[in-house]
């Protein structure tokens, strides 16, 4: 539709709205006049409710861990096909003894079914039982340390359990090279100086050799704590910065902050500021601190490797094999603990010894809960459960033993060992995991070679069995054979031949090439713009170039966008020649170059900048003298980061694509830490044109970038014409599915939360369609944003003491007055923008009586940037004025000249003090006015979605509805139109406000659309010196556009029938019903006796719960209704549910599924009447609405389908008292002030209300229990303080909200669960129960009644 149409309506036209959440879609259908339309008996608005989809991560991990000990379990299968003839010739029953080795002596089978005589697992030999075998070997270690060693032939068993361990526990392979570049402390710390230099951070790279060696010798001391061993790097690399203090605390196993490292302060508010290497749950937040650093990652990476290789020299301890330095490790376990015991018997009583050395308690941290052992009756007891840390260890011998015994030439190692941290050292730690596999590969080379010649089979076999050792099947390989699903096969491998595949033949039947392709097909993501064409990597030479560009064209001098000539400068002279361009390098640069003078003010930039030329400058180094061309480095970056984590076939790949590389040039490419992927395709930035609005050529986005000051998103604005290329090249690729489908969301690069958020609303539209027998003329989008971390909250209070604590000692104390007010204080933005400016006036620097403050006509907030040009109410851009220069100001920008020339020096050290942003110090000094393209791009800010969530919803509801106009409606705008016509909103008091947004949607999406169209470039150049103001856009006017009234102001226009609309409370609800799927069981094996699952179903002696254990609280997928007949022969109906486990084997088997529920659920003759009850499916019991939740024992748990209404005068209230307990939540001690609006009175009221509403509506029938306690509490509630008050009426509120949740009602001497919803799975005696299935909008049901089945 052009700017100029005319809007012409037919009879059923009607607009949609839509309010798209985390969990839920508010929708809303209307006429053009904004009356709600009804199909079906029913009004057009509703809420789709829905469970917050999960990541695949939990399932990513199962299926790795089934995968790994998949593949570890066929390696030592394939071990034991190596050594079978030979071991059968002296033990034909060696293998069956270790196979039953896991079952109880009464259960163990020899190989004619008999119970064995003997006990044993390994050895019966008359001369050689298991005794013998650990008397000779206490541990494996000392096994592997002897068969390196020994002169004698051994037994070949022996061999056999030694290369058996060292396939489980074969190491980590992220080493690559030899056990001697391993071992190489000069190659990490290199690799470690390389990573920081390559962000360019302020650390100091001029090493000398004795100071690495020195540096080595330090973090190899076992005998120094972490901060000596801190103090001790700073000192020897004289560390200075914030970064070398946190790079040396780091390496030295301390704590350090990713700000400090990194030199970025927005990591203070990051999910994980401070790490360490020696954290418990280190590995449990790995991944969010890559996601949180992205490629920073790779510093944290390069640091780790210098810290696990002083792990790992800890753990040798000089010896030149893992074996030597755990029997070594064993061994001093052994005398310190002959040490200790002695101590403890000469020194404390027999009951501390026993406490000490015997006794078993959950809460008791003594050497049994160290080891996980303890004798009881002489019996060796497992202590799994009950663990206890080195730590908890150590400090009960310091409180137990250290501090209770006086002479301290006694203790004196025990204390030095503690501190130490060496004392009764342990074989098995988390440390082994930084064992690398070229550690037990040199053990294995030793034992080969010190056997071979007296066990000929060895020698024969050397090869299969050291690529057992050291084969992994790649990544991009994926699994062998994969599973049939939709009729073909998931898995990816290609073949050369048929055959059995083994690690020695692997690449003989592998096409590891063609496997490689097909991975890239699978794994790379779809660009943002264009969905159907693969993203660039992330070092890609293109789109490195563009985020250069599209970072540089922000660029700002004193406030003033640099011209493109010394835009292009800037890009050839520093950004082609540094590897990191700051700001203080490209202040050097300017001022050399006679561009700007020293007191430069750069801005329009976060920081230093982000992007940089990697890949050209590694190619420019790396390959000196080889001519490569753009295309050759797009083909190295992409090679480099699909196959950079195997050496082998990138360096194969490199010499067959680039025959002229040297050796060196290629293993230094090989080397080269490429990984991940961008955003956008080549396609977008280097094929997709569009007509330049000043030269007339095609030009391409990169090409833009480069020729103008414009970045992405005002590149695809009105100015230019690329938006309408995207959504033409959208709607001409014919490789998109041609249905409205799933696929056509599954392939959008979003997560799967907003997958299902996008599916759900897609079949909603699709439902309306179907009512109204046509498509809706317009669809108003607005989508809520996903949640933001929010634990980390620092209060405004903390804030400006933080501040004023770092400046310089002012004449005022500050600190003090601030810790005299209380965080409810500041809320009040005055008083927070007074202590901001340090108690003056922004605009004439004269000082703000405090006293005064309150009194608007001395005093006022000014907006910076005119509100009626710019909806912008940030503290960005706000300020405390006299109210005489706020009224002298009116709505001109830029500040009037007089002003900032005053002015300038106390805001500079405003901003030095980080008192205020850098932005908002841009918007009071900025000289110049409003360009009519900034206009335009205040004005679409209201209109336009740069959320690619957003985009994605539109995109696709674009190309099945192409006559259907999609309008993007801002969050801000709505909220802004509830507050100014006082529409209350209390999100936690019923899903109403889902619909009701979505029906504003309509209303202030259309009034914007219609006033400012779709092209606000097109609005500034049309209506030239005509003012517009955001602020009156319902008040100052009709709005209407060529004969189309969109609102017509004041209580007789438009807001009459959004009012009559909004006290409507008709709304349809309806929630996504689903199928468990996930962990078949809690993964805790529980000891025998105990547990829901069985060890192994398949197994009839792990079958046995009793003496095995079993699984706990066992995943249920789904219920069934099941008639049955109870002792007395009587027919019951009983609700049953059917564990995940089973899901497959039950499925379409009705015989299966009886056999099932007699067996397990002990029902008699049992009839499934009703095969599938999913989770989330509406129930109606006696009038009341429930939604199945879930079940506990024999009980079914509901959440509440029946919504809350309240009048508006308690709404108004429980509005104040939410607001209230949220701040209370961040402060324990918050008391209410004045400003809360909450009286005793107030509150009681709502108390009675919530009382009323138990006693006299639908909530009865299911929640009378409750109505005695809150009757009877009611003294009790009334004797609270308003604050305790606050809390009980906020639980009581759970107990009406739709979701499983309790009210804890312990402050009125009530339960501590009231409210949950629960009913015996036996409905035989319910009146009426039916079930509802609802379509997704609702529109259409179906009811069964579950009585009458």
């Amino acid at each position: 539709m052009t700017n100029t149409e005319v809007f012409i309506y037919m009879k059923n036209d009607y607009y949609v709205g839509l309010d798209l959440g985390s969990g839920s879609v508010g929708w809303a259908v209307t006429d053009p006049d904004y009356h709600l339309l009804r199909s079906h008996g029913k009004a057009l608005w509703g809420v789709r409710l829905f469970d917050t989809a999960k990541t695949a991560e939990e399932r990513r991990v199962f299926r790795t861990s089934r995968r790994r000990l998949q593949r570890r379990n066929w390696r030592l299968n394939l071990l034991q096909q190596i050594f079978v003839d030979e071991i059968n010739k002296i033990d034909d029953g060696f293998f069956r003894r270790l196979k039953e080795s896991r079952y109880l002596p009464e259960d163990k089978h020899n190989t004619d079914g008999s119970i064995p005589d003997l006990p044993y697992s390994l050895f019966i030999d008359k001369s050689y039982t298991d005794k013998d075998y650990h008397r000779q070997f206490p541990t494996i270690y000392h096994l592997r340390k002897w068969l390196m060693e020994t002169d004698t032939t051994p037994d070949i068993r022996l061999v056999y359990l030694a290369f058996h361990h060292m396939l489980k526990h074969r190491g980590h392979f992220l080493f690559s090279g030899s056990i001697d570049e391993i071992r190489n402390f000069n190659n990490v710390f290199k690799q470690l100086s390389d990573a920081l230099r390559s962000e360019d951070l302020p650390f100091n790279y001029n090493f000398t050799e004795d100071q690495v060696e020195k540096a080595e010798l330090l973090l190899k001391n076992s005998q120094l704590t972490k901060s000596q061993k801190r103090a001790l790097l700073i000192q020897l690399f004289n560390g200075k910065t914030p970064c070398e203090k946190a790079v040396y605390t780091l390496l030295a196993g301390g704590t350090a902050k990713l700000s400090d490292l990194l030199g970025d302060e927005l990591l203070n508010d990051s999910e994980k500021p401070k790490i360490s290497f020696t954290d418990a749950s280190y590995d449990d937040y790995v991944d969010s601190l890559q996601s949180t650093l992205g490629e920073r990652y790779h510093i944290i990476e390069a640091l780790k490797a210098v810290y696990d290789w002083a792990v790992l020299a800890d753990i040798l301890k000089g010896f030149s094999s893992i074996s030597e330095a755990k029997v070594a490790t064993y061994e001093k376990h052994h005398n310190d603990l002959i040490y200790l015991k002695k101590l403890v018997k000469e020194k404390l009583s027999v009951t501390d010894y026993k406490e000490l050395f015997v006794q078993t308690n959950e809460k008791l941290s003594n050497y049994s809960a160290y080891i996980g052992m303890t004798k009881k009756n002489g019996k060796k007891q497992s202590l799994e459960n009950k663990l206890c840390s080195k730590e908890d260890f150590y400090s009960y011998l310091k409180k137990n033993v250290l501090n209770r015994i006086a002479d301290e030439t006694k203790t004196e190692f025990l204390k030095a060992e503690i501190e130490y941290g060496t004392f009764l050292p342990k074989q098995t730690t988390k440390d082994n995991s930084v064992i690398p596999n070229q550690l037990h590969l040199y053990e294995f080379d030793r034992i080969i070679a010190n056997l071979a010649d007296r066990i000929p089979m060895l020698k024969e076999q050397k090869d299969k069995l050291r690529s057992l050792l050291t084969f992994r099947i790649p990544y991009y390989i994926g699994p062998l054979n994969g599973i049939v699903k939709n009729g073909e096969r998931t898995n990816w491998m290609q073949r050369k031949s048929e055959g059995t595949i083994y690690p020695w033949n692997f690449s003989e039947i592998v096409d590891e090439e063609e496997s490689a392709r097909h991975f890239i097909q699978r794994m790379t993501n779809y660009c943002t713009y264009l969905p159907t064409e693969d993203v660039l990597p992330k070092y890609s030479p293109m789109y490195s170039r563009f985020m250069v560009l599209n970072e540089l064209n922000n660029l700002r001098l004193d406030g003033q966008a640099i011209s493109v000539p010394l835009k292009q400068q800037i890009f050839t002279e520093l950004f082609m020649k540094k590897r990191k361009v700051t700001q203080k390098s490209l202040k050097q640069y300017l001022v050399r170059e006679g561009i700007a003078k020293k007191e430069v003010e750069i801005t329009g930039i976060d920081g230093d900048f982000k992007g940089s030329l990697t890949a050209y400058l590694d190619f420019k180094e790396k390959l000196t003298g080889m001519p490569l061309n753009t295309s050759d480095m797009e083909i190295l970056v992409l090679n480099i980061t699909l196959f950079g984590d195997d050496k082998r076939l990138l360096s194969k790949r490199l010499s067959r694509l680039f025959p002229k590389l040297t050796d060196k040039q290629r293993n230094s490419i090989c080397n080269l830490p490429y990984r991940g992927w961008g955003r956008l395709s080549s396609a977008f930035l280097n094929e997709l044109t569009a007509i330049s609005p000043e030269t007339g050529e095609n030009w391409t986005i990169l090409r833009t970038l480069w020729e103008t000051n414009d970045n992405l998103m005002q590149i695809l604005s009105d100015k230019y014409d690329f938006a309408d290329a995207i959504e033409k090249q959208n709607q001409e690729n014919g490789d998109l599915p041609q249905t409205l489908s799933y696929e056509l969301i599954d392939r959008q690069p979003l997560s799967p939360a907003v997958k299902r958020q996008v599916w759900q609303t897609i079949l909603i539209i699709k439902e309306l369609c179907q009512a109204k027998k046509q498509p809706p003329k317009r669809i108003f989008i607005e989508m809520a944003r996903e949640k933001q971390n929010t634990d980390r909250t620092v209060s405004r209070r903390k804030q400006l003491i933080d501040l004023y604590q770092s400046c310089k000692k002012e004449e005022r104390d500050w600190i003090n007055e601030l810790n005299e007010k209380n965080d409810s204080d500041l809320r009040r933005d005055k008083l927070y923008l007074y202590y901001v400016q340090m108690g003056r006036c922004m605009y004439s620097g004269e000082p703000i009586e405090l006293s005064d403050l309150w009194n608007d006509q001395k005093y006022d907030i000014d907006h910076i940037y005119p509100q009626s040009k710019v909806m912008d109410d940030s503290l960005d851009n706000r300020v405390l004025v006299k109210r005489t220069y706020n009224a002298d100001k009116t709505d001109i920008y830029p500040i009037s000249e007089d002003i900032r020339k005053k002015q300038t020096p106390f805001w500079k050290m405003l901003l030095e003090k980080k008192f205020i942003s850098e932005e908002k110090y841009h918007r009071l000094t900025r000289n110049t006015g409003f360009e009519p393209s900034e206009l335009a791009g205040f004005i679409a800010r209201q209109l336009v979605e740069t959320r690619q969530s957003t985009k994605a919803v539109a995109s696709i509801l674009k190309q099945f509805l192409p006559d259907t106009e999609i309008v993007y409606v801002k969050a801000k705008t709505v909220s802004q139109f509830r507050q100014d016509f006082h529409f209350i909103k209390v999100r936690d008091m019923n899903d109403f406000h889902h619909a009701k947004d979505a029906y504003l949607n309509i209303v202030v999406g259309n009034v914007y659309f219609t006033k400012f169209t779709k092209n606000a470039m097109w609005y500034v150049k049309e209506h030239p010196g005509r003012s517009y103001n955001l602020q009156k856009m319902f008040t100052a006017g009709v709005v209407e556009r060529n004969g189309q009234t969109a609102w017509t102001p004041g209580e007789n226009g438009s807001i009459n029938i959004v009012r009559q609309v909004m006290g409507k409370n008709n709304v349809i609800i309806t929630r996504r019903s689903y199928e468990v799927s996930g962990g078949l069981f809690d993964q805790q094996l529980l000891k025998k006796g105990k547990g829901q699952v069985p060890v192994k179903s398949s197994d009839p002696r792990l079958r046995d719960i009793g003496k095995y254990g079993g699984y706990n609280k066992e995943t249920g997928t789904y219920f069934t209704l099941v008639q049955s007949k109870d002792k007395k022969g009587n027919l019951i109906r009983t609700i049953e549910f059917v564990p995940l486990r089973l899901k497959d084997s039950l499925k379409k088997n009705e015989m299966a599924m009886k056999t099932y529920m007699a067996e397990e659920h002990g029902l008699s003759e049992p009839e499934i009447l009703l095969s599938k009850i999913r989770i989330d499916t509406l129930f109606c019991i006696d009038g009341f609405y429930m939604w199945l939740s879930g079940r506990t024992g024999k009980r079914l748990v509901f959440k509440n389908a029946n919504q809350l209404i309240l009048s508006e005068k308690s709404t108004t209230v429980l509005k104040k008292v939410l607001k209230f307990i949220s701040r209370r939540k961040e402060n324990k001690e918050l008391q209410i002030y004045p400003s809360d609006e909450l009286t005793n009175e107030s509150l009681t009221q709502l108390y009675d209300q919530f009382l009323d509403k138990l006693k006299n509506t639908i909530y009865s029938s299911r929640l009378s229990a409750q109505i005695e306690t809150l009757e009877n509490k009611k003294e009790v509630f009334e004797q609270l303080s308003p604050e305790d008050k606050c809390t009980v009426l906020s639980e009581i509120l759970h107990m009406f909200q739709c979701q499983s949740a309790s009210a804890n009602l312990k402050l009125i001497d009530g339960p501590g669960n009231a409210g949950i919803l629960v009913l015996n799975s036996d409905i035989t005696k319910c009146k009426h129960i039916q079930i509802i299935h609802q379509s997704p909008a609702g529109l259409y049901e179906q009811v069964l009644n579950l009585n009458q089945l």
